[in-house]
């Protein structure tokens, strides 16, 4: 067969006879014209680009808050084995000290705060990985905004939690075992921050792991709290009749504040949407 008698491809992908006359061969049949391509070819086009998604942990702003929390740890890390000297008893114990309770020396302040906010914006990364799928809001996936945002509601909870059990020790209780009550809730946030850092940096860059940390938050979140909510109990319970005031503790200090901080978060998150 000649260079006439060949059919072949051109660069650009196209079929093209050189010549439609044969002549020393008949028309092609069926068969034959059904194993050719006709037009373009698909493959030699490649594949469409698509857009790399942004994690949470390539967001500058995420890092720098994370860094500043672990710098804040850090200027406080020599006073570390005071504070957790005291720890377990003030997150177990109910033995009265009267003596000592009036106590709080600087560092172990500092200790506190340091602790509590690397608490605070492990919650805010965690929650962020819980929120579905949004539109890009920033440079990268506007991620510093969301998790400052959070990390800022957790601190605020925090907060009030502190004037909610400090009113309800006060009125309720001596001025002892209203101290102990308050030691109690600091050292669940402090067993909290602990069990959770490690998750929120997990799920910082690597999303898909989401499901798993959120689960494990909610476990741990659960265990602090159940560990703060028996010293409550083990510091008021006086007779069977008390067990109806706990309970309205339960619902007005434990339950109705979750519910109402989750309404805020999906509140949050739908405005994030409409921007």
């Amino acid at each position: 067969m000649t260079q006439q008698d060949t059919i072949t491809i051109s660069q650009y992908g196209q079929w093209h006879p050189l010549d439609v006359s044969l002549a020393d061969q008949g028309p092609a049949t069926q068969a034959e014209l059904a194993g050719l391509t006709l037009g373009e070819i698909p493959y030699t086009h490649g594949l469409q680009p698509m857009e790399r998604a942004g994690l949470p942990g390539y967001d500058s702003g995420v890092l720098c808050l994370l860094i500043g929390m672990f710098l804040l740890l850090a200027l406080n890390f020599r006073h570390y084995s005071t504070f957790f000297k005291n720890f377990l008893s003030d997150l177990l114990s109910v033995r009265r000290r009267e003596k000592t309770f009036g106590v709080r020396t600087f560092s172990e302040t500092g200790v506190q705060i340091s602790i509590v906010l690397i608490a605070c914006l492990s919650e805010g990364i965690i929650i962020n990985s819980a929120l579905p799928e949004r539109r890009a809001i920033g440079p990268v996936s506007g991620e510093f905004a969301v998790i400052g945002s959070l990390t800022l509601m957790a601190v605020l909870y925090y907060l009030w939690q502190l004037a909610a059990y400090g009113t309800v020790g006060s009125i309720f209780a001596d001025k002892v075992s209203a101290r102990m009550w308050m030691k109690g809730f600091n050292a669940s946030q402090s067993l909290l921050s602990m069990l959770i850092v490690v998750p929120a940096i997990v799920v910082l860059f690597n999303p898909s792991a989401s499901h798993v940390i959120l689960l494990m938050g909610a476990i741990f979140y659960f265990l602090a709290r159940l560990a703060f909510i028996c010293k409550g109990f083990r510091l008021f319970y006086d007779n069977f009749g008390s067990l109806l005031y706990f309970i309205l503790y339960l619902c007005s200090l434990e339950i109705v504040p979750l519910v109402l901080l989750y309404r805020a978060v999906l509140f949050f998150h739908n405005l994030l949407l409409q921007t």
